[in-house]
């Protein structure tokens, strides 16, 4: 079955005891990493509506990109599409509150996200009021993750706006 999720999602992966947030559709993966996954069978998804899916399967459906055609065939990237279960189940807050404040301190990344403790933790993920909250805990909004190019764009109208004073300034003095 296809769905239409609302974002940001979160996909539980409960072997790994980790928690992974979507803000939109990223259907891009390396082979190699879509094989060693088994194809994320299993796996819960929950959208922001508090729908709860589980993974079907995830197909891949073709290459992406410039390294999708060149480089080793595990590494390559590709597209894939996921097809979920017909049982769809609803997922309140509280309940996807309580997975991740047991899961995820059990994560080899817990310690590499600067938690100091499981505790502080858990009261942080239980202060969260919506699902798009709690997403923020784990990955920012696209338009708030670094981008070289709009950093760039940044300095690069911040230099001519500092040329043009700094011009107007020697000229007129």
């Amino acid at each position: 079955m296809k769905a239409a999720l609302k974002y940001p999602v979160f996909y539980l992966a409960p072997a790994e005891h980790m928690v992974y947030v979507f803000w939109r559709e990223e259907n891009v993966t390396t082979r190699r990493l879509l094989a060693e996954a088994d194809s994320w069978v299993g796996q819960e998804v929950v959208d922001a509506s508090g729908r709860c899916y589980t993974i079907r399967r995830c197909r891949e459906i073709g290459p992406a990109g410039l390294y999708g055609h060149i480089g080793p065939s595990d590494r390559r990237t590709v597209r894939y599409e996921t097809d979920f279960e017909e049982t769809v189940r609803d997922c309140l807050l509280p309940e996807l509150q309580a997975w991740i404040a047991r899961e995820y301190p059990r994560s080899e990344w817990f310690r590499e996200a600067c938690w100091r403790n499981a505790a502080d933790f858990r009261q942080a993920v239980c202060r969260c009021r919506s699902f798009e909250e709690l997403a923020r805990m784990f990955r920012c909004r696209p338009e708030g993750e670094p981008s070289i190019r709009r950093d760039l764009v940044r300095f690069l109208i911040v230099a001519l706006v500092v040329g043009v004073v700094i011009w107007l300034l020697a000229r007129y003095t």
